[in-house]
């Protein structure tokens, strides 16, 4: 059986933030429901209670003056909702343009359990999902570390990546093999289309867009370059929110130095 709650959060077309205010349950929470996991009967209440004071009021009663909500009669309302929408949903999710989706077994893991040595997240200008508004690397020390460069080195070239990756940037201009340019150095030939083309981006958010996709786990391969010339296989993992024009990764290392 499908999970419930997850049409309720679609349909009720709302952001995630909104919801988690609005519910009390936390964003990471609502993104792990929405991706497929089962809440617990408490959470589950308190999702529902929370959208049903957004209901149309045509489906409350009033009583002695006072509107009063019968929680079950909505519950099941909600739940009626479910199949077709959630079937709607990975139907779409399959037939996205956007290569490769390569979903561990078939199924979408939980985001909390992915591995990772360095998490980013950005902010992307709406309308214009090809440019970065706002991005942040976590652990950027360990990124430049593992690619075989010193403290001093890594101050130098993050600033350079953080200058790269927030400018205004085309196919033209990149070269992925310049570390003067972006920060670090990139073997294009092995790695995703999507990493170093930020127009696959640009067609990803807008086809999401248009298909009313709130958010979606993608896998990609890059290769970096070590400081040393050698090659550095890593996994990202990007989980996007379409909504909120914002996505945040998961950087694994698979070779190091």
């Amino acid at each position: 059986m499908k999970n419930s709650i997850q049409d309720s959060i679609l349909e009720s077309g709302f952001s995630i933030t909104h919801i988690s205010k609005k519910t009390g349950v936390s964003r990471k929470t609502i993104y792990n429901v929405i991706q497929g996991k089962i809440p617990t009967e408490k959470t589950k209440n308190k999702i529902i209670q929370g959208l049903t004071k957004e209901v149309d009021w045509l489906n409350l009663k009033s009583k002695g003056g006072k509107v009063t909500v019968e929680a079950q009669y909505l519950i099941d309302l909600q739940s009626d909702k479910i199949k077709s929408q959630a079937d709607k949903i990975l139907l779409l999710e399959k037939q996205l343009i956007n290569k490769p989706i390569n979903l561990i077994g078939g199924n979408i893991p939980d985001w909390s359990d992915i591995e990772f040595d360095v998490k980013t997240r950005q902010t992307y200008k709406s309308g214009r999902y090809d440019t970065f508004e706002k991005y942040q690397m976590i652990g950027y020390q360990d990124f430049y570390k593992k690619l075989g460069y010193s403290e001093l080195e890594t101050k130098k070239y993050w600033k350079m990546h953080h200058k790269f990756m927030t400018s205004e940037r085309t196919e033209r201009k990149t070269n992925y093999n310049e570390i003067e340019r972006m920060g670090f150095a990139v073997k294009v030939d092995k790695t995703d289309k999507a990493i170093t083309d930020p127009k696959e981006t640009q067609r990803h958010f807008e086809m999401a867009i248009k298909n009313n996709i709130v958010s979606q786990l993608q896998i990609y391969n890059v290769c970096y370059i070590n400081k040393d010339g050698s090659e550095a296989h890593a996994v990202i993992s990007v989980l996007f929110d379409f909504v909120n024009h914002q996505s945040e990764s998961k950087i694994k290392f698979l070779t190091v130095n």
